[in-house]
């Protein structure tokens, strides 16, 4: 079916992240970890906030990603901890959440009994990736500008994790590409904001990954910085337009580390620039069907 740009660039993000991930944990990778199933529970708040407003409802975007993420929690560990709403399953929840390698902060973060903000954010010491790899959709809503991005973004991150910079920076490079921008331009405006923004320790990390070689990353400053510098790498080897995306995501796992993480934000990354052409149908995966209906639904509802 022919695709927009808008519509390919979306099915990039979800195809391209879940697979660079499988690849990650193995190279014949079957099975999405984490970071993908973080992002559909994420992107499934987010949907949840877009029908209501299709209805002519207002939702709070920060609570439903925060009901999402305890509907994750209660698929992963079995309940929803004591004291919290229990919220009602919807369609993501009839699919299991397979074990992966999980930040301390993020299930210490959702087993708090009130919602973490960015006046009192959860996981203040935490400089794990689990906020960066959820934080994709928020720069997938084509009606909302950048603003609005990088507020819901921060909110959704310090649910668990208060180091909230690399999330939004990352919600916000995904917004300018999904928009059509280049990789150099969409991270030439991620590095004014961090700049202007108490940033700057993150846009130096930044400019240092595609200035020098990249260290083993393992903080989510770190993975974002070298998943950029993944791509960046990418689009100047002399490879096939449809080895690309490919190219990318060994880059990513070369460098080592937290490679999960690293690969998804580079596929993601790809997979919004080249559109769902670059990143083919990823039909080998397990639960294929699940990221088919979290485009099919995203596109309905955004476009």
């Amino acid at each position: 079916m022919a695709m927009d740009n808008f519509s390919s660039r979306v099915a990039g993000v979800f195809y391209g992240g879940a697979s660079a991930e499988a690849a990650a944990i193995d190279p014949e990778g079957t099975e999405f970890s984490t970071g993908t199933q973080l992002g559909l529970y994420v992107a499934d708040g987010l949907l949840e906030v877009l029908e209501w407003a299709s209805d002519g409802q207002a939702a709070d975007p920060p609570a439903a990603v925060w009901l999402a993420l305890l509907r994750w929690y209660k698929n992963r560990y079995g309940d929803v901890p004591d004291g919290l709403p229990a919220p009602l399953d919807r369609w993501l929840d009839t699919h299991p959440v397979t074990s992966g390698v999980v930040d301390d902060t993020t299930k210490t973060g959702l087993e708090e009994t009130e919602m973490g903000t960015p006046r009192k954010p959860h996981g203040t010491d935490s400089d794990g990736a689990d906020a960066l790899v959820r934080s994709a959709p928020f720069g997938m809503i084509p009606q909302v500008d950048a603003e609005w991005v990088l507020k819901m973004s921060q909110q959704a991150a310090v649910l668990t994790h208060g180091s909230w910079h690399a999330p939004a920076a990352f919600s916000l490079l995904i917004h300018h590409i999904i928009a059509g921008k280049t990789l150099f331009s969409a991270v030439t405006d991620v590095l004014a904001w961090l700049n202007e923004h108490d940033g700057t320790e993150l846009a130096e990390r930044i400019r240092a990954g595609l200035s020098d070689s990249v260290n083993t990353p393992m903080t989510a400053h770190e993975v974002l910085a070298a998943a950029i510098r993944a791509v960046a790498d990418a689009l100047e080897q002399p490879v096939a337009p449809e080895q690309l995306y490919a190219a990318a995501v060994t880059n990513a796992v070369n460098f080592g580390g937290n490679t999960r993480p690293t690969a998804l934000l580079a596929g993601q990354l790809m997979g919004g620039l080249l559109g769902q052409s670059g990143t083919n149908s990823p039909t080998h995966l397990d639960q294929f069907d699940v990221l088919e209906e979290v485009v099919e639904r995203w596109l309905k509802l955004t476009v």
